[in-house]
């Protein structure tokens, strides 16, 4: 129940706010632009902006979230419910991917049609949205200003671009396999042809793994830069 009440205020919050409004012109920009890409590389941009979605909106939108309810006083009355930290974080991600995967489906269907693998791509925009999330939220605790947040979120996020550069044929190493959007670019292709079962074991292991570790390091870091002391039992 509290996390379901912690989804129902984040959805409440993220309309009330107009985020919604928001993205509906971001989709319509993607569907623009999408139009106008030759059929030879419509895949490859579909790809892209299927990754850079959930990738964008989970880090960026996450954040800025977290520093708006700070600066209208949410996080104390919040915490002093029974919510908990591990509440507000899956309500946190739930909202958000739900957002990513609506977005994705619009995207991917008004430009190429039906995904070949629906459960595959639909995973790899969730638990992609998902690790952003918790990464934007793990950097945004640490600071007080919007701009200290989206540089430092930058920072902490590139390193997970990389794999793009195979993605492109620029530069492909074994390294970058370790990186969980290896797995995300794995699932979305799913979208276009079929993968194989360690291709597929391997992106969700990948992605899990690393959604649990990032979940770890944002719920540690909440505690320490938001609630301090009084957040240690939550």
């Amino acid at each position: 129940m509290r996390f379901i009440s912690a989804f129902a205020f984040d959805i409440r919050f993220q309309r009330r706010h107009g985020f919604y409004i928001v993205y509906a012109f971001v989709c319509a920009c993607y569907w623009t632009l999408l139009n106008f890409v030759p059929d030879k590389y419509l895949e490859k941009t579909v790809i892209l902006l299927t990754f850079s979605d959930p990738s964008a909106l989970g880090l960026i939108l996450a954040g800025g979230i977290v520093l708006l309810e700070r600066d209208q006083g949410v996080h104390d009355p919040l915490f002093v419910t029974p919510i908990r930290i591990r509440d507000y974080l899956f309500a946190k991600v739930a909202s958000l991917s739900v957002l990513s995967l609506i977005a994705a489906w619009v995207i991917h269907t008004t430009s190429i049609g039906v995904p070949e693998s629906p459960f595959l791509f639909s995973a790899g925009v969730v638990l992609t949205s998902s690790l952003m999330t918790l990464l934007s939220i793990g950097v945004v605790v640490r600071y007080q200003t919007i701009n200290g947040f989206i540089l430092m979120s930058q920072v902490y996020a590139l390193p997970l671009l990389l794999p793009l550069l195979a993605f492109f044929d620029v530069w492909n190493t074994r390294p970058f396999h370790i990186l969980p959007t290896e797995g995300t670019l794995l699932l979305l292709k799913s979208a276009f042809s079929p993968l194989s079962t360690e291709e597929i074991l391997y992106a969700f292991f990948i992605l899990i793994v690393w959604n649990y570790a990032i979940y770890s390091w944002a719920k540690l870091s909440y505690k320490k830069y938001v609630l301090g002391e009084r957040g240690a039992g939550k």
